[in-house]
This record gives C-alpha cells, structure tokens and sequence, in this order.
C-alpha cells in the first residue's frame, strides 16, 4: 500500500521506542494531558508507533491506542501536541486492537496491557476493536486514511486493497490476489508493483462514497510518481484495450472469475437492543437479562454492571459508579464471554463505559439523561430571511428561516381526488393531510420549502398521496422538504400563522363548528398554536389556557397556567373575548360546556436534551445500518452520498449531489431510523430533506501534459440557515472545487480515450441495475435461485462480458429483438 501512496514507508527506528520492562512501557503516561499515542503488540513485546507510521496496522498484529481530550473538545488525532487539561472533564480512551491474523498469545498480551494501562489511568472508555469491525470513535482519529495491511517477508510483485471508509477511506489488504475476494459491492485496487501500474476494479454495486475514496488516493500516488492508472468495471473485463486485457487476465484468471453479490460482515445488522444484569452469585460470575429496548436511564443503578446487547453491532458495558475496582477491571472480558456464549462473530465491537462519563454514542442507545434546556429566544415582531441568514445559530436553535410572511399556497390531500387547493384560514383538521409551498426570499436567496403535515387521525392512503404530492412539488421546485405531524409541528410552520394555528377534530371543512374548544399551547409566535378538546367539563386543565370559540367567546385561564400561555391565548382568541380565571366561572359558562365537572391533569412531554449526531444514511431491508461519523463538521458531507443528521427534535437528510436517491427514499430512510431507533425516539418527529447546492459555476482546469483546457461543473451550497447553524464554522465555498468520481477519472487516466473504451460504453438500459451472477447460478434449479433474481429476464443477471459471450450481441440489440426470437436464444443458454 505504501506505492500506492506514492511513497514507501519503511520502518522508522529513531521514532520507535521498544520496551520490555514489562511494566515500564506506560510508566509516563499521563493521564490529564491532551494526546495521542499507539504501541504495537509484537509477541509479549510493547513498541510504540510514532510519525507517518500512525494509521498504518499490520493485520498479524495487536496494537493499543489512548487517547486524551476534553469531554467538550474536538476529538484526538495523531500528532496532536500534548497539553495540560485544567478544570475541564476529560474524556480517556484506551482501545486495543486485534488484527485478523494476529495470534492468541499477542491478542492476549493486548487486552493484558490494556488492562495495565486502565489501571494506571482510570479509562473513561475502554474498547475492544477487531479488524474490519472498528468503532466509529476508533475510525474518527484517522484525519486521512486508516490503512491495514499484511506483513511481508519479501514485496510481492501484485496486490490487492479494498477500498471501504465513511468519512475517510480505509484501505485492507486482502490475503491473496484471488476472484474469491471480489464482490459486486466492493471497489478493489489492484497493485501491480514492478509495472507501476494500477487496476481500479469497481463492483456494480459498489458503494459511491468508496468509489471517491479510491480515485482521490490514486490522485496522491499520481502526484508523487505519476504511475498508470487503469479503471476497470465490473463485468466489462473484456472491453479493456488488449495489452490492458492481457495483463490483467495474467493477474485474475478470466475463466475462473466469480464475484459475488454481496460478502460476509459488509454491513452488521443491528438486533433490538436488550439490557442485562452482570452479577457474581456464589462465586460465579452470572448474566440476567432484565428487558428489552427502549432501555431508561432510570434502568441503570450505581452497584450494577450492565450490558446493553445490539447483537453483531456490539455491545456496551455500563459501570455503576459504586462497583468495586475488580469488577470494572472485568467488565470488558465478562462482555466478551457474553458475546462467545451468544454465539455472536469473532469481530463483535465490546467497549465500557463509566457512570457519569458515557460517551454520546453510548448515550443514544438509552433514554431519559437529562430533560429538555431549550427556551423560546425572543426575536424582533418581523424580520427579513437575511436576518437569519446572517444569524444561523439562531436560525437552527428556533428552526426559523424568515418571519413567515413569505408567500404560501395550501392543498388538502385526498387518495382518490388528488391535490385540492384551498383557502388556507389558518385551520387544519385532524382526519386530513395537507401540502404547503412557502417560498421566500429574494434574487439568488430565494429560496422554497414544502412542508407535508399529517393530521393524527388521517388515513395511510392520503398519507402516501401527500407524501407523492410533496416529493413531486419538491422535485420540481428544488425545495426544502419538510415532514410534519399533528403535534409535533415545526416552529417555522407555526411562525408562518403567526401563532394562530388552530388544530381541530374532524374532515377537513370550508368553515370550522359554531361551537368548540381549544387548548393554547406555547407562547411566543414560533411555538404556539391551538388544538381542539372534546366540547365538556373534563378537558380543563389547572395548568393550561383554554378558549372556546361561540356565539359568546371566552379565554380560561386554569389557576397554575404561565402569563407566557395566557399572552398567547390574546393572538388566537376573538378581542371580544373575556379573560376568565378558574373558580370565578359563570353558570353559562359550565353551560355551554354541558354541565360543571371535575377535570385532571394533562401531562405535557417537554421531550429531553439530545447531542447531535451525523450517519450515513443508508438501510438494509427495514434496518437503519448507517455508520455514525464522530467529531462530525462540514467536510463530512461527502456529495457522493446521502447523510441523516439526527439534531433531537429534527431529522435531517442532506443529499449529496452525486447521489441517485429519491425524496421519497430518503423519508422512507429517515423512517426506518426513527421506528428502529434503540432509544424508541418519538416516530412524529419531523423529518427535513435538503439536497446539496442550487448555483452551478464552471472550473477550469488546465492539464499540463495535453495543454488542453476542460471546463467542469461543480455546485455552491445552498443549504438553509437552519441546517447551515447546526455546524461550526460554515464554509460556503467548501464544495466549490469539489471534484467528482467522473472527473477525477478523467484526470487520472494518460488518455482522453478511456472514458470511450468502457466507462461510456455501460449499458444505457437498465441493464447495469440488476445484480450479477456466474451463469451457472442462473442456470440453475428455479427453486434455489438467490432471491433477488428476476426469473423472467435471468439474462439481465448476466455481466455484459458473460452477455455479449453467450449472445454475440450487446444488451441494447437483445432487447429490441422479437419475443419469440429473445426465448430462443435464451433457451439455447439455458436461460430460459
């Protein structure tokens, strides 16, 4: 890997320090100072890694890392300088990392030193980490790339590098140069060393993000010694120029090529969380499980260790801060033995964490640590989009762009009868869903959201109209897509009526009852609105605001209500309406409420402080398996994907500009990570969809060796205060030379013919969308296809190489044949 980086790594013995004092090595180590630090396992020996050698791990090795950082400050990085952490929380990490071949004796000797170091430091977080199975905390010091590779005696004259990494690429060497090691998911570097010569295999359905990856590390290598690089895809093999052809088949046998759909582990589906009880009875350390998710902080007691299990995702152990030192010692191998006895991989990530200093993705699996801080700000009666735009940390505190006195249209959604607009009063009903464009701002600034509210009791097929309706509005206007349920409304959509939203029981109708009840809620433009109680005694509430609306309005204030509520209840009652206090009522009053009568309390959920944290946004099945990126800022959004920002009490979803995915999908994944979330987060939460920029601008590029100008274009971002506000240090001009798989493709390859010898020659049909299989699979009994075959066109499972061999003809010609003629010819190959 050390020529694919453009330079050659050898062994630096000046910064590497042995020991073999055996309790000597970790002697110095301090334990409130910032730093950064890795040793090497090598049998029962202690060596540590310093310089360019950081990020770089030999898989028949074991290696430990600590790190120190305060609890509130960036995370820790190689080559960090050491300082001294007064009065501040400090968070200390020590993990201990397993490569796959890497024997007993040295895994070993691994947890044995970690478990010196712990007692030396008191880790906050202690972690096991596997090969291939890396934390997200584990993966994020690597600013650049994390790199593992073999050890060897002698440098082979080719070899192989998957390419995988979320918000940086990670590099694996694999065992041998085989096609037992390829599958359609994978993007794969060939390395062939005497030659200087790169192959860049990329599997149909490979990961974009991994594709990136790989073109921008042959960007390093071509800039240090300018080696060939050759872009393979998959199943076109065959379509390379012949010299290019020829080596590689000298390399990977083309007769014996299989490459898989999909390989073992890619993605570790998370079971339901559970929660145990670790105990010692008797002299034997037992394990009880007490439930399943969602888990409560309140679950958790100070004598206790706990395990919270979430299957080949890992599993935590919690440590109550009243467990003695031995326990806290043993926790991490008792959470091993429990993940043997379960029968789990080899792999299983198993980390601690101390009560009082769990970390925020620890965190997120349990419920209830500290209850809501948020206030309402106080903001100016009116205000120009430009005000928050210039302001986004207020713009995403209150998740407000403008005022709301931009221009709106509203249509109620029916199934059957389509998109109905009509005159937005203010009033929404419950049984129905409606669909909003809002469009504000001016010149290059104007901007449009489309807001999909549901109402509690609507039925799922208007739900899927208004989701249609929105996503299609959203497509064709470039908007803001905004998803909002009944109570749990926006403050942005609150803010547009000014405060006035009135929430009532029923269809939708041209006009509200003569007669009805309200209860007020919030207090400042941005965060009331009203929702109508059963017309009786026993809705009044002690603690909160009521109106009813008829020919006589009143406004009743319960004894306990907040003059915040009560000023609220002034934009939404009619000015003739009396203030009544409780237990000065009238008798026409209780009247006009059926009759006096006892009423209760009315329990309000302020929700709880949630951190923010950063995914990409991917699923498998109805699993939200997306990988969490910590220490997230702006250069995490990667245009080659799509990423779900979990802000607490919005959902967001940023889609990246070299992204397919539609709206819809991405609501749907949103979804899916809400409904499946350990923590069972509120399902109504809302859900907010921005793609990445709105400008295009050209980039000039100019190629030294061809004299030859390429104009490219890229896009400015343009993503909303609101979004822009959750991040530090916005950098609007990030992206603006950002450049794409396709481009860096073009610049790394020696000639402007390649893009005509393969990539461009891909099927235009949707050939290339259907996974590929060795034809002896297809041919195969129907019974024990793999189930994501289309048994009517199992031709289109074939790779173009495989097609153009058995049919003599491209995908294109096949299918504009005659009927008769395609059953054929698919008989002939056994398809059929």
């Amino acid at each position: 890997m050390s020529e694919l980086l453009g330079k050659v790594e050898e062994p630096d013995d000046r910064s590497c320090r042995s020991d073999d004092s055996n309790g000597e090595i970790f002697k110095n180590v301090p334990k409130n100072s910032s730093m950064f630090r890795i040793w090497k396992i090598e049998g029962l020996r202690v060596t540590a890694v310093t310089g360019s050698n950081m990020g770089h791990f030999l898989s028949e090795l074991a290696y430990i890392i600590y790190a120190v950082s305060p609890k509130d400050g960036p995370l820790p990085y190689p080559g960090m300088p050491v300082k001294e952490l007064k009065s501040t929380t400090v968070v200390r990490v020590i993990h201990f990392w397993i490569g796959t071949a890497c024997d007993s004796t040295i895994s070993g000797a691994a947890a044995l030193r970690a478990a010196e170091l712990d007692s030396q430091v008191s880790a906050t977080i202690l972690s096991r980490e596997a090969q291939g199975r890396e934390s997200p905390r584990f993966l994020s010091y690597f600013r650049q790339r994390f790199v593992i590779e073999n050890f060897h005696f002698e440098t082979p004259s080719c070899r192989l590098h998957r390419v995988t990494g979320v918000a940086v690429p990670a590099l694996t060497e694999l065992e041998k140069v085989d096609w037992d090691h390829f599958s359609s998911r994978d993007v794969i570097l060939i390395d062939i060393l005497p030659k200087g010569i790169v192959f860049l295999w990329l599997g149909s359905s490979a990961d974009p993000l991994h594709k990136r990856h790989a073109v921008s590390i042959l960007e390093t290598r071509k800039e240090n010694n300018n080696g060939r690089v050759i872009i393979v895809d998959d199943g076109y093999e065959q379509t390379l120029p012949k010299s290019d052809r020829q080596l590689f088949a000298n390399i990977l046998d083309p007769s014996t090529r299989l490459v898989k759909p999909d390989r073992p582990y890619r993605v570790n589906v998370p079971s339901p969380v559970k929660l145990y009880r670790c105990s010692e009875q008797s002299g034997k350390y037992k394990v009880a499980e007490l439930k399943s998710g969602p888990i409560l902080r309140s679950d958790l007691t100070s004598e206790s260790v706990y395990l919270i299990d979430r299957g080949e995702a890992g599993v935590w152990a919690w440590v109550g801060r009243n467990v003695n030192a031995r326990e806290k010692l043993e926790a991490i191998r008792n959470a091993r033995g429990f993940v043997k006895k379960k029968n789990y991989s080899n792999g299983v990530s198993v980390e601690r964490a101390l009560e009082g200093y769990e970390p925020t993705e620890m965190k997120a699996l349990v419920r209830g640590w500290e209850p809501a801080k948020t206030r309402p700000l106080t903001l100016p009666s009116s205000f120009e989009p430009d005000y928050m735009y210039e302001r986004p940390k207020i713009a995403a505190e209150c998740q407000l762009v403008d005022d709301g006195s931009g221009e709106r249209t509203l249509w109620r959604i029916v199934h059957k009868e389509g998109m109905i607009q009509v005159e937005d009063k203010g009033i929404y009903y419950a049984e129905a869903c409606y669909v909003m464009c809002y469009k504000y701002g001016q010149g290059r600034r104007s901007r449009t959201i489309i807001y999909c509210w549901e109402g509690v009791h609507s039925i799922n097929t208007d739900r899927e109209a208004s989701l249609e309706a929105a996503c299609r509005l959203s497509e064709d206007t470039s908007a803001q897509l905004i998803k909002a349920y009944q109570g749990r409304e926006p403050p942005h959509l609150l803010q547009i009526y000014d405060g006035k939203l009135k929430i009532l029981a029923g269809r939708h109708r041209d006009s509200p009852p003569d007669k009805y009840l309200v209860r007020v809620f919030g207090s400042t433009p941005y965060t009331s609105k009203a929702v109508e109680r059963p017309l009786r005694s026993s809705s009044l509430d002690s603690s909160g605001v009521f109106i009813l609306f008829s020919n006589l309005p009143i406004v009743w204030c319960g004894g306990r209500s907040t003059g915040d509520a009560r000023q609220a209840s002034r934009r939404l009652a009619p000015r003739n309406a009396p203030l009544m206090i409780e237990n000065n009522e009238d008798d026409d009053f209780w009247a006009e409420l059926g009759g006096k009568g006892t009423y209760g309390t009315e329990t309000v959920d302020d929700g709880e402080e949630l951190e923010k944290h950063l995914y990409q946004c991917l699923t498998e099945g109805e699993m939200f398996v997306g990988e969490e990126v910590l220490g997230f800022g702006q250069n995490s959004l990667l245009p080659e994907a799509v990423w779900l920002l979990d802000a607490g009490n919005v959902i967001w979803v940023w889609i990246g500009k070299s992204t397919s995915k539609l709206l819809k999908e991405c609501v749907h994944d949103a979804m899916i990570f809400l409904y499946t979330h350990p923590a069972g987060r509120d399902r109504n939460t809302t859900i907010s969809v921005i793609k990445q920029g709105a400008i295009r601008c050209l980039f000039k590029y100019i190629k030294s060796y061809d004299k030859k100008n390429r104009y490219f274009t890229f896009f400015l971002g343009m993503e909303p205060s609101t979004f822009i506000g959750l991040f530090d240090n916005w950098n609007y001009n990030l992206l603006r030379e950002y450049k794409s798989f396709e481009t860096f493709c073009t610049l790394l390859q020696d000639k402007e013919s390649f893009p005509k010898i393969q990539t461009l020659l891909k099927s235009s049909s949707n050939f290339d969308n259907y996974v590929k299989y060795p034809l002896s699979v297809l041919k195969g009994n129907p019974e024990h296809l793999p189930s994501g075959v289309d048994v009517v066109h199992k031709e289109m499972h074939l790779t173009f190489d495989n097609f153009i061999a058995i049919f003599k003809m491209e995908p294109e010609e096949f299918v504009k044949l005659p009927a008769w003629k395609r059953q054929r010819l698919k008989q002939s190959a056994g398809l059929f």
